[in-house]
């Protein structure tokens, strides 16, 4: 249970960076059950519960539109140190989204999920890295990858290249003028502490007992919801059906007991409490964010 409640605060410190803005849900939703559109015509058709990108904290995230020209900016930036050594790059082209997952903060959130993937997390396609060649690769990325402290140096050509790259050099170019990294870290710690306090809240342990028994009720016997995924036997490569259907009577049973809706604004609430008294300074970050949000685009305008 510790191992995947640990998994759960990773994933949301690492998500806090780059996660949409939160606003009230839509279509008469309950609070945590917003559906985030579906491309139509897909074969998925069906709206994704999110949790992440509604929760209070959100607001001091980049939207997913400003880690997007964030992105594009670094890759310009590449573009031109790259030019410097004599290397031509185009950056990739960004592909439309797809269906996105459902959010599993809380664990399983969707029935088709469940149904086709378990436990398994739904990874889809890695994206594809630069278009060079391996020498040029060096100078794209530099030492990254070598042992911590290494002195060692990548040089194309005669010339030294930055250590990290012309890709690290870019994405630090950017962070050095305009991150706030002690608001960062502030809005982090509420992100994890919250999900973590979440835990023991009375009336998220009620709904825990409440969804046990419902498990039980269809032959599975688990404790709390953070159990199911931490069983070996649904972590081996192959899915079984015993994990599917563990993992269709799990989100069942999280849609009759409220289980989602209840942990949500649990969360919620433990989240606001921290923002009110930490408001000064995520205001700063707020700050931070639009401006280097600004000074990504006028680096892609100029290109």
């Amino acid at each position: 249970m510790r191992r995947l409640a640990l998994t759960c605060l990773a994933l949301a410190a690492a998500l806090l960076g780059c996660s949409s803005g939160s606003g009230p849900g839509t279509g008469g939703a309950p609070a945590g059950l917003a559906p985030t559109p579906v491309p139509s015509g897909s074969a998925a058709a069906k709206p994704q519960v999110t949790f992440v990108d509604r929760l209070p904290i959100a607001r001091y995230s980049y939207t997913a539109d400003d880690a997007a020209v964030i992105e594009s900016a670094q890759q310009v930036l590449t573009k031109r140190c790259l030019r410097t050594y004599g290397i031509t790059y185009e950056p990739p082209k960004r592909k439309a989204e797809t269906s996105p997952s459902a959010d599993r903060r809380y664990g399983l959130s969707s029935a088709s999920e469940a149904a086709r993937l378990g436990y398994h997390p739904d990874i889809g396609p890695l994206p594809a890295g630069p278009d060079l060649p391996e020498d040029a690769l060096r100078v794209f990325y530099g030492n990254r990858g070598a042992e911590p402290g290494s002195a060692e140096k990548v040089v194309y050509k005669g010339r030294e290249v930055p250590r990290n790259g012309c890709f690290g050099q870019s994405v630090a170019q950017l962070a050095k003028k305009y991150d706030a990294p002690d608001a960062a870290e502030i809005a982090r710690t509420i992100s994890t502490q919250s999900y973590e306090d979440s835990l023991t809240d009375p009336q998220v342990t009620e709904a825990f007992r409440n969804w046990s028994a419902c498990m039980r009720s269809s032959g599975f016997r688990y404790a709390s919801p953070l159990e199911p995924a931490n069983n070996k036997e649904f972590q081996r490569e192959v899915i079984s059906a015993k994990e599917k259907e563990t993992a269709r009577a799990d989100v069942r049973c999280k849609e009759k007991t409220g289980l989602l809706d209840i942990w949500f604004k649990a969360e919620s609430a433990l989240q606001k409490a921290e923002i009110d008294k930490n408001s000064e300074t995520l205001r700063k970050l707020v700050t931070a964010h639009r401006k280097k949000t600004e000074a990504a685009r006028r680096i892609v305008v100029e290109g």
